[in-house]
């Protein structure tokens, strides 16, 4: 039997790669498991402490979710170690978030992560720095 080679690889198995070669990265999928092909971000502000600002201590700070942002959803982090977050529903439907640290942060940078998604599935990480200290 005659078989055609192209670069060394049976013809067969070149044919098979061909559909492979266009294939397009997945649709992403939403914290709900379906997939999200438009989706509004949430947004978190009002920051307190502010971005940038000097404190002295560090034990606690705060910030507000736009009335999209699924409150089951939201994490956060201060210098990569979690925060246990108290979420309150406002009238207008946006959220007030608390988070306290475990420990006080007394001297340096203190890098805050949140993280949340919308009800329809759009993930947002909003960071900022506080400085503790002098």
């Amino acid at each position: 039997m005659f078989t055609y080679r192209f670069h060394g690889l049976p013809w067969l198995t070149v044919a098979l790669l061909i559909p492979a070669a266009d294939a397009r990265p997945p649709m992403p999928l939403g914290h709900h498991g379906g997939l999200v092909t438009q989706c509004t971000e949430p947004s978190f502000f009002e920051e307190t402490p502010g971005k940038e600002a000097q404190v002295t201590t560090l034990e606690k700070f705060s910030f507000t979710a736009s009335d999209n942002t699924e409150p089951d959803y939201l994490e956060a982090w201060v210098n990569l170690q979690p925060v246990a977050l108290t979420i309150t529903p406002q009238r207008s439907g946006r959220l007030t978030v608390e988070g306290k640290l475990a420990a006080p942060i007394t001297e340096g940078r203190a890098w805050i992560k949140v993280i949340g998604y919308s009800r329809d599935g759009c993930e947002l990480i909003h960071t900022w720095n506080v400085y503790a200290g002098h």
